[in-house]
């Protein structure tokens, strides 16, 4: 099944079907005078997304930019196979990311030792991406895609210190990957995404600060789809962090580490529970994410307050 969506002036949302879970996974196409594909999904979504690409009338040859808002492999994964479906296609990662894309061999062997064998069975096979094709960004870095349409590349750490945010001048809108979070069920949940193994709480709060500045009008989520309340949306997220922060400090004084990754889990599991009848993707998030987000959090908190 293809599933696309105009969601903007020349933006189509391709569902890429990640882990083959609807409404989890996205990656747009911009359908200017030049084209850009922001996000690939890990190389079993590459027959989604290619599929999703013809849809929309777009041939994958005639696409100019293939990017991506980090090298993390459920957005980045497919990035060697699908070039070699685009040959004209330049790669465009985070300067601290490239490296991981020409040689992903440490990518798959930290998801493996991190989520097990089942986890990188479904993602598929890694393919490098030819050194030669690929663009390392900076923040400030532009391409110009035509007369109306100008993407903006934003270093936004936090989430990881290889993401991008990608800023769209025709429709005021942001291609924010993980760095603002998840927002699922049209915008049912938003959950800030701190996984290991560089989730920085103090580069997330600067980031979130920095994307408010902008006044952006709609963010397009990497999971899933896209809201036209970003102001609502950042300072909910950083509300949730703080909140977070809150709960931590205060159970690891009374509970240790242990009680406060079981609070901290109940939390995260309360806040999915409006989407319980979704059953795969809230089987997804209970039995993936929060784990994750959990352990994620504390290697951040032990880190940081140097404790055991």
């Amino acid at each position: 099944m293809i599933d696309i969506k105009l969601i903007a002036d020349n933006i189509y949302q391709i569902d890429d079907y990640l882990y083959s879970i609807p409404k989890w996974g996205s990656v747009y196409l911009v359908n200017e005078e030049k084209k850009a594909l922001i996000d690939t999904g890990p190389t079993t979504s590459v027959t989604a997304v290619l599929g999703g690409i013809e849809k929309a009338g777009v041939k994958p040859e005639d696409i100019d930019y293939l990017i991506v808002t980090h090298v993390h492999l459920d957005h980045a994964g497919g990035a060697g196979t699908l070039i070699q479906e685009m040959p004209k296609a330049q790669m465009m990662v985070h300067h601290r990311g490239a490296r991981y894309l020409v040689n992903p061999e440490r990518l798959v062997s930290s998801v493996a030792a991190a989520q097990g064998e089942t986890m990188t069975a479904k993602l598929g096979e890694v393919v490098p991406v030819p050194m030669e094709r690929v663009k390392p960004v900076n923040d400030g870095d532009v391409i110009e895609l035509g007369n109306n349409q100008v993407l903006t590349f934003i270093d936004a750490p936090g989430h990881a210190p290889h993401e991008l945010c990608i800023y769209e001048s025709r429709n005021n809108g942001l291609f924010s990957g993980d760095a603002v979070g998840i927002s699922v069920v049209d915008n049912e949940v938003l959950l800030p995404v701190t996984v290991p193994p560089s989730f920085d709480l103090k580069a997330y709060f600067e980031t979130l600060n920095k994307l408010m500045a902008l006044k952006i009008k709609t963010i397009y989520y990497a999971h899933f789809g896209a809201s036209d309340n970003a102001q609502e949306d950042l300072r909910l997220t950083k509300s949730k962090l703080e909140a977070w922060e809150d709960l931590m400090d205060k159970t690891v004084t009374k509970e240790g580490l242990d009680g406060a990754a079981k609070k901290f889990g109940d939390r995260l599991c309360a806040e999915l529970e409006p989407i319980r009848n979704e059953v795969l993707l809230y089987r997804y998030l209970v039995e993936g994410l929060v784990p994750l987000n959990i352990t994620g959090y504390l290697q951040y908190y032990q880190k940081r307050h140097d404790v055991n």
